[in-house]
């Protein structure tokens, strides 16, 4: 492949013999690669900066063989996000968010969406822009829209009523009306507030995703909802989620 150029976010770092690190990078390019970044924990390395955690860099990379690993030569940061690495509370939902941004995202499949996703809430969290339940529900709903894992909303999925969705049914997929799901078990009773709110989340435009404002309950119910059903529909338990609730206990 020889030399190439790519821009990606480090969502991942693994220290490699005495110096250097191995990172996974999600790249417009690419999708998901990994890279050996030699030296780079060294404080003479011009290779410290760019392969920081979180950050967002222009790389300039050479790869060898089909199966090796890219090597950096360069890299210039695009967006540094240091704040977050600033507070304990923030690193805890970076992590969380680049751990579910790299089982989604697959070497050799680029996923633009996902990665404009994670930025804009890296970004978000950097900045404080809002409450970190907030952010962190958007991430999640978002995610499961642009997998194609989101629930039907819109329509209750037994009798096709457009009024009155209350619930969730988790194992089908879809919305149910208070008639149809009022007698069934295992159900998300969520009102109506919350399933315009995911609605809302999954269709709207990119850089609208968070023009809208909830209460502060109603956030933290929508945080909740949204590591049940990433868990659920992924079928996958994160780590760096119990690493993030280990926080927040700390918080409170």
């Amino acid at each position: 492949m020889g030399i190439v150029e790519a821009r990606g976010i480090v969502t991942r770092e693994v220290k490699y013999g005495d110096t250097s690190r191995i990172l996974t990078v999600i790249t417009r390019e690419f999708g998901k690669i990994s890279v050996l970044a030699t030296g780079a924990r060294t404080n003479k390395s011009g290779l410290l900066a760019a392969t920081q955690l979180f950050s967002y860099v222009s790389f300039n990379l050479f790869k060898g063989r089909e199966k090796s690993l890219y090597k950096i030569n360069s890299g210039e940061i695009e967006s540094s996000f240091s704040k977050i690495r600033d507070s304990l509370d923030r690193m805890a939902y970076a992590s969380y968010f680049c751990d579910i941004t790299n089982y989604v995202v697959q070497e050799d499949s680029p996923d633009t969406e996902q990665l404009n996703l994670l930025l804009n809430c890296l970004y978000m969290l950097a900045e404080d822009k809002l409450s970190y339940n907030m952010i962190k529900a958007v991430f999640e709903f978002r995610t499961l829209a642009i997998q194609g894992l989101v629930p039907d909303l819109t329509v209750c999925g037994d009798c096709g009523a457009l009024e009155n969705l209350v619930y969730i049914d988790i194992e089908k997929g879809c919305a149910l009306c208070e008639k149809c799901g009022g007698e069934k078990e295992n159900l998300i009773r969520t009102g109506r507030a919350v399933i315009d709110t995911i609605e809302y989340i999954a269709e709207a435009e990119s850089k609208k995703i968070f023009a809208f404002k909830i209460p502060e309950n109603l956030q933290k119910y929508m945080s909740d909802l949204g590591e049940y059903l990433i868990e659920s529909n992924l079928e996958k338990h994160f780590k760096t989620l119990d690493y993030l609730k280990s926080v927040q206990m700390l918080e409170d």
